[in-house]
C-alpha cells in the first residue's frame, strides 16, 4: 500500500469555505490522474511530474529586469534564455 502522492505535495492548497475553515485540498496542476477523484483506498502508485515536497525548500535566483532594473526572482536556474524583463516591460515591447 502506497501512500497518496498528493499527500505530502507543495501544490496541494486548501479551499477555504465562508466561515474561514478549509474545507477540501485542490492541486494547482489537477489531480496526477483522474482516478484521484474517487481513490479512498490510500493504495497509491501513481507518479506525479510536477510533485514538490512540502518539506523542500524552493531555490530562487534574483534577476535585474533588462528594460527597467527591477528584481525578479527565478525559481531554480540561470539565465540562459537570455534577457529577462517584467511583466510591464514584457507587456511594452509586444505592442
Amino acid at each position: 500500500m502506497g501512500e497518496c502522492i498528493c499527500s505530502n505535495c507543495k501544490n496541494l492548497k486548501g479551499i477555504i469555505n465562508e466561515e474561514g475553515a478549509v474545507e477540501e485540498y485542490e492541486c494547482k496542476f489537477g489531480f496526477p490522474s483522474e482516478n484521484c477523484a474517487d481513490c479512498e483506498a490510500g493504495e497509491c502508485d501513481i507518479t506525479c511530474g510536477n510533485f514538490i515536497a512540502d518539506d523542500e525548500e524552493i531555490v530562487t535566483t534574483e534577476l535585474k529586469c533588462h528594460g527597467c532594473g527591477k528584481a525578479i526572482q527565478q525559481v531554480c536556474g540561470n539565465n540562459e534564455d537570455g534577457e529577462v524583463y517584467c511583466i510591464d516591460c514584457y507587456l511594452k515591447n509586444m505592442n
